[in-house]
């Protein structure tokens, strides 16, 4: 049976911004704890959230502090961002059939609309759950409980689909099915291009 609708995590998913983060939390290790963050530390944490950078990477910053130097620095680099060219064509095919959208993402909304609207996603996510919007982030199941709730469906007929262990978690919180991309789940796609048909 197919969803009532599709929640998409973005980076790793629909664009993939790894190295421009890297860049920017390495700058924040500068800023706020003297000293740059090395790949070996940033790598395993990709995806975590702001809130979880601070103690994971020890910097002397509040969140509100840490959040507004991420988006001043991230901003300087979004031609950086690879748009994954099989998103649009998903996106579209579920919209003609009817399925809502929403974006989930353990991002920021300022930067999370700065990314999406980059990759020219936009017009597909009027809902995005963003990490400011909730208590907490991936693998809690807030962003995917706000977004079901702005979407007016239940987790339950929602699937999610992600690519790391922090979304398959918070699916997992929320009662969502797991839709794994390139990691296992309730299904496994190695490409967008290969979700399922209605």
């Amino acid at each position: 049976m197919w969803p009532a609708a599709v929640l998409f995590d973005m980076d790793g998913v629909l664009v993939r911004s790894e190295e421009v983060w890297f860049r920017v939390v390495e700058a924040a290790g500068v800023r706020f704890r003297g000293r740059a963050i090395t790949r070996e530390e940033f790598f395993p944490t990709f995806g975590q959230g702001t809130a979880a950078d601070i103690p994971a990477f020890g910097l002397a910053c509040t969140h509100r502090e840490l959040d507004a130097f991420y988006v001043e620095h991230f901003v300087r680099h979004l031609d950086a961002v690879w748009v994954n060219p099989e998103a649009a064509p998903l996106l579209e095919r579920l919209r003609r059939a009817g399925v809502k959208l929403a974006l989930a993402t353990n991002t920021i909304e300022p930067l999370a609309s700065q990314v999406i609207e980059h990759a020219r996603l936009g017009e597909f996510f009027g809902v995005r759950a963003t990490a400011d919007k909730v208590a907490h982030g991936k693998p809690a199941p807030d962003l995917l409980q706000w977004a079901c709730t702005q979407l007016g469906v239940s987790p339950g007929d929602a699937w999610m689909v992600g690519d790391s262990a922090y979304d398959r978690g918070a699916a997992r919180a929320a009662g969502a099915r797991f839709v794994g991309l390139r990691i296992d789940g309730d299904v496994r796609l190695e490409q967008l291009a290969h979700f399922p048909e209605p």
